[in-house]
């Protein structure tokens, strides 16, 4: 491993945010030359908090046996945010090389049942700081040929979910002083541990097309969308599963207001004060 001035080092160590705000403005070459050298610890915390391409093309740079050195040695939330933006199997392959205390904590956090949102949840969505300066965001998004429609959510430097980013009114301000958190949508997310039959009647489908998914400390493992949300539930059959539960309900309702009723046509409820 290359060496690594030990400033460079101790402001990598306790600014990761800072400086992977700062390398995504400068480019995928400074931000390898940066990593390099890094303990496992230090590179992970910093890859974590990189913008959501940049994090994207570092990991597939890497191997799996040198993502497990970096989840092993890094906080669990930075750990759960690389595993996030890794698909399925390589996920599972990155989990395979953790030490077996290390495997289960992330695998619980990871892995959910297949009748659950967590099972269907697309990991690999845009993400950015809530802190970042509008100017940078705007530049990093452009780097990236961000589409329009493609939702970007905001977290914090844990990975907890904040909110959506109103990214029209954001290419249009006239202040490049502002900060992200200046354009915060709020919309609910459903837990990773919803059954996609609730998750079916989440009244945030009337106004968003995808959803955020949260895990049970509110990272942001995701997003979800009605149509992928649909799609599962056909193959389940858990859509024919739901609409049972539902007539039933609402056969029951209909038995108990009309007891009331003939109840009431015949005296049954008493005489009236």
């Amino acid at each position: 491993m290359a060496e690594i001035h030990p400033l460079k080092l101790a402001y990598a160590r306790d600014y990761p945010g800072e400086l992977a705000s700062f390398l995504a403005t400068q480019g995928a070459d400074a931000i390898d030359a940066a990593l390099g050298g890094l303990p496992p610890d230090v590179a992970a915390s910093v890859v974590a908090k990189l913008p959501h391409g940049y994090c994207m093309r570092v990991l597939s740079a890497e191997s799996e046996e040198n993502l497990g050195l970096w989840l092993n040695a890094s906080s669990i939330d930075d750990a759960l945010v690389l595993l996030l933006h890794m698909d399925q199997p390589r996920r599972a392959l990155v989990l395979a090389t953790l030490g077996k205390r290390r495997r289960r904590t992330l695998e619980q956090l990871v892995v959910y049942p297949e009748d659950t949102v967590g099972a269907v949840v697309e990991p690999g969505v845009k993400r950015l700081h809530v802190a970042m300066p509008l100017v940078e965001a705007v530049a990093i998004l452009r780097a990236e040929e961000h589409k329009p429609e493609e939702p970007i959510w905001l977290v914090n430097d844990a990975g907890v979910y904040l909110g959506l980013l109103d990214f029209g009114a954001a290419l249009i301000a006239r202040s490049d002083a502002l900060k992200l958190s200046a354009f915060l949508i709020p919309v609910k997310p459903l837990r990773a541990e919803t059954t996609l039959v609730n998750a079916r009647d989440f009244h945030e489908w009337l106004k968003h097309p995808a959803v955020p998914v949260t895990d049970h400390l509110e990272h942001l493992l995701g997003s979800v969308s009605r149509r992928r949300l649909m799609s599962a539930l056909e193959g389940s059959h858990g859509s024919d599963h739901g609409l049972a539960e539902g007539m039933s309900d609402l056969v029951g309702q209909y038995f108990r207001v009309l007891g009331l009723c003939i109840g009431d046509l015949f005296g049954a409820r008493g005489p009236k004060e």
